[in-house]
């Protein structure tokens, strides 16, 4: 029978150690990447869609569909597109001289600042508008606003694959992507809309390109820090082979291994809580450990507090969102809130459900307010109207759409009562009139009008809109002619 080899027990326990340390080390490093890049791509994403969402509802879709219907006009009328693939070519010059001119139009001019703005606003790489032909896999910018390395209107990329709309054609999934050009970027597009239509897609990117550096950075300090782990290990288990080293080999090793299996974004102090009193080499190992342990909690940290100014940002998307809707003056709802509502209520119309009404309501003598005492003055006539319907209308939805025009959206109690609340409204009206103590922009007057959804005379939202507002000329051609007499 062959004799085996000899190995001794140093060296069996200097392999068993040195290997369990460099497979730790290096389930931990990949962990530690993988649970820093997740975050980060989440996070990144998501602040990228959120800012898209809130630009698109703060532009103007006119300027946007006018803009877009311009640059495709000239684009379908090209005859031969040449793909931005061969920038610079004759060719390529020649092409891009049919969209002359677009850049100097006041609609691109005024789509470009207001890109701008929210451009630095969020602190972005750039804000950018496209549209796309699937016919011929092109993706054709509408209006860049970058400052450098800027697209001109009518720039065609070619596309198979990669940031493309899905099949629907109204949405495009975000995509994180690294080239030699732009580095790390985060790219998101919302749709814009108009009468539930795609005019065109609005574009964000976010560089990556510094917290992907130091993810890298993190990651190589990681790794120096499990090395030196393994080497301190390996001299650990060469000095004391002994019965009186096992005890605490087994417990660092312990800690090693659970140290990675709860979330990455907790501080842990595992090492922090052991002590051992030997005064010798592995007392050295566990200092170490605890450094080890606070290196990698200032880099987790570090990740939060990312994590904490991408949740800033978002608040800040979610901030403008909130004041793209809401009336300067009044705050009230908007004109685009406004629209948002009969979207909506097309839709419960489509749903069976109908049992809405609208009321106009028109400030009288605007105009002869400011023209005799003043626009402040007539702003404050429009407060005082504009508090009044809330306050009578409390339980529905109050818009202004124009200068001195309000819309009320009657749902429940409200258009269950209407004719109280109507009678109310005029009644408040009366007697503001007869205070003689008030001065004249003070004694707001109004006309109202209301009406109610019929299934047999209407089909959509606008219907009962337009019946309302000829009652409400109908009742303010009546106050006229009552002054008059």
């Amino acid at each position: 029978m062959d004799k085996k080899p000899f190995i001794s027990l140093k060296v069996r326990i200097s392999i068993g150690v040195v290997s369990v340390c460099l497979l730790l080390g290096f389930l931990a490093v990949l962990l530690m990447n993988r649970i820093a890049r997740d975050i980060v791509d989440e996070e990144y994403t998501d602040d990228a869609e959120r800012i898209s969402r809130a630009v698109v509802s703060a532009l103007d879709v006119g300027d946007v569909k006018e803009l877009t219907d311009i640059v495709m006009g000239i684009y379908e009328d090209a005859g031969e597109v040449v793909p931005s693939t061969e920038w610079g070519s004759d060719a390529w010059n020649k092409y891009m001289s049919n969209f002359e001119g677009v850049e100097s139009l006041p609609v691109f001019g005024k789509l470009r600042k207001r890109l701008r703005v929210y451009q630095e606003i969020f602190d972005v790489e750039c804000i950018y508008i496209m549209q796309f032909n699937k016919a011929g896999d092109h993706a054709i910018y509408i209006i860049d606003a970058a400052y450098e390395n800027v697209c001109p209107p009518g720039v065609v990329d070619s596309f198979v694959e990669g940031f493309w709309p899905d099949s629907t054609g109204r949405a495009i999934p975000t995509t994180i992507t690294n080239e030699e050009r732009y580095g790390w970027l985060v790219t998101a597009a919302s749709p814009v809309m108009l009468d539930n239509e795609v005019v065109a897609f609005l574009c964000v990117d976010i560089s990556m390109n510094e917290i992907k550096a130091n993810e890298r950075d993190y990651v190589f300090m990681t790794g120096i820090a499990m090395a030196l782990f393994t080497l301190l290990v390996l001299i650990f288990s060469l000095i004391y082979l002994n019965r009186n080293i096992f005890g605490p080999v087994a417990l660092l090793k312990d800690t090693a291994k659970n140290y990675c299996s709860e979330s990455g974004e907790i501080i842990h102090h595992e090492f922090e809580k052991l002590s051992v009193r030997n005064n010798d080499e592995i007392s050295d190992l566990l200092l170490s450990m605890k450094q080890m342990e606070a290196d990698m909690n200032a880099n987790i940290t570090a990740l939060m507090d990312t994590k904490v100014a991408l949740k800033a940002t978002e608040e800040k998307a979610s901030t403008m969102e909130a004041l793209a809707v809401k009336d300067t003056l009044t705050g009230i709802w908007n004109r685009l809130a406004y629209e948002d509502e009969i979207k909506k209520l097309n839709k419960d119309i489509r749903e069976g459900f109908t049992e809405f009404g609208i009321a106009m309501i028109d400030l009288n003598d605007l105009k002869k307010i400011n023209d005799t005492y003043g626009h402040e003055n007539g702003n404050i006539a429009i407060k005082g109207l504009s508090a009044i319907i809330c306050d009578v209308f409390k339980r529905s939805r109050v818009f202004r759409i124009g200068g001195d025009e309000f819309v009320v959206i009657l749902k429940k109690k409200d258009f269950r009562n209407v004719d109280k609340r109507i009678e109310d409204f005029n009644d408040r009206l009366t007697k503001i009139a007869a205070d003689s103590i008030l001065m004249p922009w003070e004694k707001v007057s109004a006309a109202i009008g209301y009406a109610m959804f019929d299934d047999d005379d209407d089909v959509t939202a606008e219907d009962v809109f337009k019946k309302a507002d000829k009652a409400m000329y109908e009742r303010k051609t009546a106050m006229k002619a009552k002054q008059n007499l």
